[in-house]
């Protein structure tokens, strides 16, 4: 007993402080946190790691030495930084250039949106897509270009579309393509009727997009009357039925089989979630194989043979590092750990401790 208490006392001064040796970790809440690599300071005011840093969510630093490269950036108006011994910055939106935004590579700007000019792939090629007064006047290397809203011509790998007083106007053709739904061609005067006919699919929308019916050659449908509300699917791996948002049924398949490999019925939309292994009612209770909560009170947590649990838990989402290292101990007032021989448990931050033994 004497050692445990000196242990306490050593390690564990109340909430305020923390120290875990064995794990790398120690903490001076709500001041400073460290944990192997990554230390908060006032979280979520700073947070640093082995190559990067970020302030307030809003500007933060990233190193990449296996690509001898950095950068940084201010949200939202500036960022700079070195890729392929080449630098760059930007000054959002004046003027400024950037090797890989997003889903964007080469991106540059001028006055945005007065211009700007970008790079994607296209296969084994690259396609290039400029645009001035975005959106209204945009150009690609492929060909394709648009007067928005009032017409445009987009080229896709297996399908060509256009648009006329969009979204009123819009049609497009296909060609065969083994990864889609094959050659044919699709239109929509909106919001009145639209028309999807290709090999392997056919889709008819009323008043879209909240009335649909699509089927597949292999026998797949789908209804939406009307959407968001109604929605059933039978597929040869999901059958899905929902009524959003009251309830839900989604039923995974196996490819092969066609037997059940997964289901999961949801009440209120995500409020209450009910899988093969784990029953959900957010945020109040929670049980899986591995975890059980009942929040605000008490919340365990399973990994291996080991198993934690604490008193109390106010944050409605499970262990998140960064609450668990700053602020969680200010309002957890018991915590216990098990192992198949015993369990050691812990009374107001440390201060009480006694371990008992499993028969």
């Amino acid at each position: 007993m004497l050692s445990s208490a000196l242990l306490a006392v050593a390690f564990q001064v109340g909430p305020f402080y923390q120290q875990k040796p064995a794990e790398d970790y120690w903490a001076l809440r709500p001041l400073v946190s460290a944990e192997g690599e990554t230390t908060d300071v006032l979280w979520p005011v700073f947070t640093c790691h082995r190559d990067w840093w970020r302030f307030c969510y809003i500007a933060w630093w990233q190193d990449h030495p296996e690509e001898d490269s950095w950068q940084f950036t201010l949200l939202p108006i500036w960022f700079n930084g070195r890729q392929k011994d080449e630098g760059y910055w930007g000054l959002f939106p004046l003027y400024g250039g950037h090797p890989h935004v997003a889903m964007l590579y080469d991106f540059k700007f001028c006055l945005w949106p007065l211009w700007h000019r970008y790079r994607m792939p296209r296969g084994r090629e690259w396609m290039t897509s400029n645009s001035v007064l975005f959106p209204f006047f945009s150009w690609r290397s492929d060909g394709a270009w648009s007067f928005w809203p009032v017409y445009g011509v987009n080229y896709q790998r297996e399908s060509d579309h256009r648009y006329v007083l969009w979204p009123i106007v819009t049609w497009a053709s296909y060609r065969e393509d083994r990864d889609t739904a094959g050659e044919g061609y699709s239109w929509m005067f909106w919001p009145l009727y639209g028309q999807v006919r290709r090999a392997r699919e056919s889709q008819d929308l009323f008043l879209p997009p909240f009335f649909s019916y699509s089927e597949t050659a292999q026998g797949a449908w789908r209804l939406r009357c009307p959407w968001p509300f109604v929605d059933i699917e039978r597929t040869r791996t999901r059958s899905r039925t929902s009524v959003w948002p009251f309830y839900e049924r989604s039923v995974n398949l196996d490819f092969m089989k066609g037997e059940e490999s997964s289901r999961v019925t949801r009440f209120g939309w995500k409020l209450v979630e009910i899988y093969d292994d784990e029953v959900r009612v957010f945020p109040f209770y929670a049980s899986g194989r591995n975890h059980f909560r009942i929040w605000p009170f008490w919340e365990s947590e399973t990994e291996g043979d080991v198993t934690r649990g604490r008193f109390l838990d106010l944050i409605p989402i499970r262990w998140v590092p960064s609450v668990d290292r700053n602020w969680s101990k200010f309002w957890t007032f018991y915590e216990n750990e098990s192992c198949p021989l015993y369990t050691d448990h812990s009374l107001l931050w440390g201060i009480i401790r006694w371990r008992t033994w499993s028969r």
